[in-house]
């Protein structure tokens, strides 16, 4: 049934909108479904996101200038993926590194390139050079030590060599004291490597921490591979493709715990993937409590499944809308203007349920359907306009922001607003007319009264109240932090972040760099110096770091080396492969060895009797176990062998006979030089960067790189919306007293939105909690939502309303706030700590959004004023709904 109820003569503009729309309900619905399906066709053609963060900001700001003028002059081998290999030997992290390398540059489809940040054939002939005098003498007398073990091993790698080296050894513990010490550590150490074996517990074994004498180096166990991957952003996750490739290889050559290695992914491209996995984790949940919280709030507001369905219906339609619009004006959303989806929600659902509410109080009254949505229409159709274009100009106020992701996305969620208004001045009405929903009893409501009264008879000490602790929290600003540091937005727990922080705790491996040009090598290594005497700088580099010291006296002692040891490491010939027999052979014989020098010798009887017990386990072992265990030891020797040949070879290092890709990354073709300095520290604490930062600009003031744009991103960010916040409260107050007229009006509408904003701000500095790239996305919202509220109640108050707790604007009020509060607040709940930072600021904005609006406006403004003669009842009449 259509309710056709004609509009008064004197109506108002939007009265007749109301009018015009409930007289054809179905034929405006009908129109409004076949333009959703056309909206919908088109959106679902050319929906497209971009994940590119680099993209957000303008690129004319001095610091990516800077940024951008570096990476021409130097353009780096692209990292976006880095794969950290940590392997329990240095063995096996060396062997892994290049094979996974190796089989990653062959899948070209995949990979751009691939780059061993810490391997290859210059870093294998050269290492030695690049240690201290003191470390080269040690390691070379470690080696003549080890020359007769390594002699008869190079001549017989295997398991057999293995035994018969140790039985010729163990010839001379009788004769001499000394050579049963130097065999402690040896038997000890393949003792404890095949007993583990024999029981089920692997356990590893190195030989160039034998031949060393000390434990591996941290650096030794850890070795980088830099991936430049194919990406596709067209995809929530654009490096899937190249991430579960990397997986798949290192599974495929059985890089994984149980051989001794783990791979790890970090870097610009797993970092982003997997947070947008850690987003999707509590999803579901998150979604369910959002939307069971929506619907409850509505259900309280409103009472009526028809008009809450109507409402989300309405809401629905102009998200849609403001989608395809958003499509329309920019072709693809990124990750910031995508959040217009919650700003609309958050703010169509407010227009929709004040609208409702209102309804509501004047069907009560026992007016017809059509009567009751005109005088809706004639009592809030101003208010909603109002708040709506206020808000609109808000968000359009970040247009001209240098911050492009806001600035897209105040134009999409701005332009939205009056998309909104307009859907809930026809399709909303026409919905509840085609319905018929019913209205609100009329039942006095003595608590909210009470309140009413007390805030009315006690005006100064709310007011005061209320501007006491806006200066509490006004002195609090200063304090106020914005933490820059993405990591912090991230879990910990995701293998991509706590990869990174890793990396973080070790100064050489820090990403966040000072880079800084210079117009020749010798200026460059000037500025290096200078950066190298300030307490916060922990490395300065140039071309010329690598270019190692003293090499003339390091060369001839690893010269002296090979004279006495060349014919150990490279015998003239080697053994052929042995039988199964002749292992289990001289395993045997080398028991026998062990035990009578266990006799011989007390240092070693708690050792070589369990060396000899294992040798005869093994000897009489399957093929299978003695393979096993050959696969334990011998590797690892080779690995060994190789690498200490490859280092007693190497040539005087000079810039001409540098790698092509480390001059390319140090040396401009125009002979600009580049200098790299990186933080002393943990430079995953904000409070070190800073200071680093600081005194890096202060030596060289056009410096850029990690570390200043993970800062002057930041500060962008903030400068963005301080500049966005100043000019929406600019247009807003402009708005109003066009549209008030009264400059007390404008300031009694404004207040209590400085007051909210103050107190979230003191509030969070109170709780801890910084702003940070997630939660100040927030803002607007916020924003928008207290704007819309106190010109809901202005407009009330200047129709002379009175007693506003206790009628039905307070209700719409309340549990539209606490719809968005429940809803949006839910994301608290997400498992991704900037998302929930987000859920926290919300629920603390929203908590001080209804304290200022249903306490401290009331009481700035007072009891109402007289309406005009022949005004008509307006929403701040005493029917309550509550």
């Amino acid at each position: 049934m259509h309710t056709s109820v004609a509009a008064s003569a004197r109506a108002s503009p939007l009265e007749r909108l109301v009018a015009l729309s409930i007289a054809v309900p179905s034929i405006l619905v009908l129109l409004t479904v076949l333009l959703c399906a056309l909206m919908a066709r088109y959106v679902t053609g050319h929906f497209a996101m971009t994940t590119d963060t680099y993209a957000l900001l303008s690129p004319n700001l001095p610091w990516r200038i800077r940024q951008a003028a570096f990476n021409a002059a130097f353009p780096q081998e692209s990292s976006d993926i880095v794969v950290v290999i940590d392997g329990q030997t240095p063995e096996l992290s060396h062997a892994a590194a290049a094979k996974l390398a190796a089989s990653l540059r062959a899948q070209t489809q995949v990979f751009r390139s691939v780059q061993q940040a810490d391997g290859g054939a210059f870093w294998d002939r050269e290492r030695l050079l690049f240690a201290s005098i003191e470390d080269v003498n040690s390691f070379v007398a470690q080696l003549l030590k080890a020359q007769p073990f390594l002699g008869s091993m190079a001549g017989d790698p295997t398991m057999r060599g293995l035994a018969d080296t140790l039985s010729l050894t163990l010839r001379g513990v009788n004769t001499d004291p000394a050579a049963a010490q130097e065999l402690r550590t040896p038997i000890r150490a393949l003792a404890d490597a095949l007993q583990s074996l024999e029981a089920g517990r692997r356990q590893f074994f190195s030989w160039r921490t034998l031949i060393s004498g000390h434990p591996a180096d941290a650096r030794e166990l850890r070795h980088i591979v830099l991936v430049n991957p194919m990406l596709d952003f067209a995809h929530l996750q654009p490096g899937k493709l190249p991430i579960d490739t990397i997986r798949g290889t290192a599974a495929r050559l059985q890089l994984d715990p149980a051989h001794g290695v783990r791979v790890r992914l970090t870097g610009p491209v797993p970092l982003q993937d997997e947070e947008f996995a850690t987003l999707a984790q509590r999803a579901g949940l998150i979604a369910t409590l959002a939307s069971g919280a929506i619907v409850l709030m509505l259900w309280l507001a409103v009472r009526s499944p028809w008009l809450i369905a109507a409402i989300l219906v309405t809401t629905l339609v102009g998200l849609l809308t403001a989608t395809a619009l958003g499509l329309a004006l920019f072709h693809r959303f990124n990750v910031i203007s995508v959040a217009f989806i919650p700003l609309f929600v958050g703010m169509g659902m407010d227009l929709g349920i004040q609208f409702s509410v209102r309804y509501r109080a004047e069907r009560g009254g026992g007016r017809e359907v059509g009567s009751a949505l005109l005088a809706t229409g004639r009592t809030m159709g101003k208010s909603l306009t109002l708040a709506a274009a206020a808000i609109g100009a808000g968000f359009l106020a970040f247009t001209p922001t240098a911050y492009y992701g806001v600035s897209q996305l105040g134009v999409i969620a701005g332009l939205g607003m009056f998309t909104a208004l307009a859907l809930n001045l026809t399709l909303l009405p026409a919905l509840i007319a085609l319905t018929r929903a019913p209205g609100a009893p009329e039942r006095p409501s003595t608590r909210l009264a009470l309140i009413d009264n007390y805030v009315l008879a006690h005006r100064v000490l709310v007011v005061g109240t209320g501007v006491v602790a806006a200066l509490v929290c006004a002195a609090l600003l200063p304090f106020v932090q914005f933490d820059f540091n993405p990591i912090h937005l991230r879990s910990a727990r995701v293998e991509s972040v706590a990869t990174l922080v890793d990396l973080l705790q070790d100064p050489d491996l820090s990403p966040n760099t000072l880079e800084v040009i210079r117009p020749d090598l010798a200026a460059a290594d000037d500025l290096a110096v200078a950066l190298r005497s300030d307490p916060t700088v922990y490395s300065a580099r140039t071309l010329s770091s690598f270019i190692p010291t003293a090499q003339t006296e390091k060369i001839a002692i690893i010269a002296d080396a090979v004279n006495l040891i060349d014919l150990t490491l490279n015998p003239i010939e080697v053994a052929p492969p042995p039988s199964a027999a002749q292992t289990r052979d001289s395993l045997r014989r080398a028991a026998t060895r062990l035990r009578e020098a266990a006799a011989a010798d007390p240092t070693l009887r708690a050792d070589a009797p369990r060396l000899a017990a294992a040798f005869d386990t093994l000897a009489a072992a399957s093929p299978q176990r003695q393979a096993a265990a050959e696969e334990l030891l011998i590797p690892g020797f080779v690995t060994t062998l190789g690498q200490i040949r490859d280092s007693l070879q190497p040539q005087p290092v000079t810039i001409a006979m540098l790698p092509p890709e480390i001059v390319r990354a140090w040396l401009a073709a125009d002979g600009r030089a580049r200098v790299s300095a990186q933080p002393r520290g943990n430079s995953n604490d904000d409070v070190v960067l800073r200071r680093f930062t600081a005194a890096g600009l202060k030596i060289a003031p056009d410096a850029t790189g990690t570390a200043i744009y993970l800062q002057a991103y930041g500060q962008a960010v903030v400068d963005a919306f301080i500049e966005a916040g100043v000019l929406s409260f600019v247009a807003i107050s402009a708005l109003l007293l066009f549209a008030l007229r009264r400059i007390r009006d404008v300031a009694i509408t404004m207040a209590p939105i400085v007051l909210t904003g103050l107190l979230t701000m003191g509030t969070c500095v109170l709780i801890g909690q910084p702003l940070n790239f997630a939660n100040i996305i927030a803002l607007p919202l916020l924003f928008g939502i207290g704007v819309a509220f106190h010109i809901y109640f202005v407009m009330s108050w200047r129709s002379g309303g009175s007693h506003l707790l206790t009628s039905s604007l307070a209700r719409g009020v309340f549990f539209s706030a606490l719809a968005t509060a429940t809803g949006f607040g839910s994301l608290w709940a997400s498992s991704h700590p900037g998302t929930a930072s987000m859920g926290k600021l919300l629920m603390i904005s929203l908590v001080w959004t209804l304290t200022s609006a249903l306490l401290f406006q009331p009481a700035l403004m007072g009891p109402g004023r007289p309406p005009p003669a022949a005004a008509a009842p307006t929403s701040g009449d005493h029917r309550s709904t509550c």
